[in-house]
């Protein structure tokens, strides 16, 4: 493999020498701080031809110069700055970076994922926790609008348009990304999710040993997250509770009864409290503990009276105390 060259950076009020000299920080951050380039070549060892490390890093250059298909390399064959501030024997053709990637892509990821984390914690990136010293993980899928695309994967997603429906996780208030997973767009969120949760979880770990929450939509309220989540030392969660065809009336009749009633304006009453509930997953015993918030409007924000009471239901499963 290439030993990377490094680079001097200097100032400069009249020159300007390339169009994305940003790339030698990049060549530098992946080859310093990271075992990128022995890992991606150990994945299945080359006996000649351009190493995976090439490849992988070549492509990774095009990505960070807003381009991804294949064909922008052969813009960068004879760039001898992309190149070199990459540390890249070769600079591979649009031909090797697809096969390659059709070849090896599942195993990339996973080198890809590993080093992602592997940079920022020996970067020393700072991760700043939340007021109350809580780290924040944050879990959500993005639906892209890829209408009029004719891209494997692309279909509707629970947004109305066609595209896909990537599912990504954002550690610290810097908000960095820990895995960034591509999926179908009719691909439900929870579907393979505890798989990435574990893995998320792992990961966020490596990085820093401070207290996590984990911050979920309703999308995946499923007992099978809380039971993901329920070990995992040091790790505490608030998920959207999905109060699926719940009964308002009678959780507004518990409200009134349970629920301690906070100030609101005129014609609005909001009532809040918390329970434990029990639960069974595989033999195993769970207690759970919910917050459920009701809000009854007579008078709309406008104040305009309404013919009938509005309810509206909310919740949070949550393993903090307060």
């Amino acid at each position: 493999m290439k030993k990377m060259k490094r680079f001097l950076l200097e100032k400069s009020g009249n020159e300007f020498y390339t169009s994305h000299s940003g790339l030698a920080l990049v060549g530098a951050c992946i080859n310093r701080f990271t075992d990128f380039g022995k890992r991606i070549n150990d994945v299945s060892p080359r006996s000649g031809g351009i190493s995976h490390a090439d490849i992988a890093r070549g492509y990774l250059g095009l990505l960070c110069l807003g381009k991804s298909d294949y064909e922008a390399i052969t813009d960068r064959r004879e760039d001898r700055y992309f190149q070199t501030s990459l540390g890249l024997s070769v600079v591979p053709s649009a031909e090797t970076l697809r096969q390659r990637f059709d070849a090896e892509a599942d195993l990339f990821r996973i080198v890809t994922n590993y080093c992602a984390v592997d940079f920022v914690r020996r970067a020393q990136g700072l991760v700043t926790p939340l007021e109350n010293g809580y780290v924040p993980l944050d879990i959500d899928v993005v639906p892209l609008d890829n209408s009029d695309t004719k891209k494997e994967g692309v279909s509707r997603t629970y947004h109305g348009t066609d595209g896909y429906a990537p599912i990504a996780a954002y550690l610290g208030l810097e908000g960095w990304c820990l895995e960034l997973e591509l999926r179908e767009g009719k691909q439900h969120s929870q579907e393979k999710f505890i798989p990435f949760l574990s893995r998320v979880l792992s990961s966020a770990r490596r990085v820093t040993q401070a207290p996590i929450l984990v911050r979920l939509d309703s999308a995946h309220d499923a007992l099978d997250t809380r039971a993901e989540l329920f070990p995992h030392e040091g790790v505490d969660y608030v998920l959207k509770w999905n109060p699926r065809k719940q009964d308002e009336t009678a959780w507004l009749s518990r409200a009134t009864n349970e629920g301690r009633e906070l100030p609101a304006r005129e014609g609005k009453r909001v009532w809040l409290w918390s329970e434990t509930v029990p639960q069974k997953k595989g033999g195993e015993e769970y207690t759970f503990r919910r917050v459920v918030r009701v809000t009854q409007r007579t008078i709309d924000k406008r104040g305009q009276c309404l013919l009938s009471p509005e309810i509206a239901l909310e919740g949070w499963w949550t393993s903090l105390s307060a």
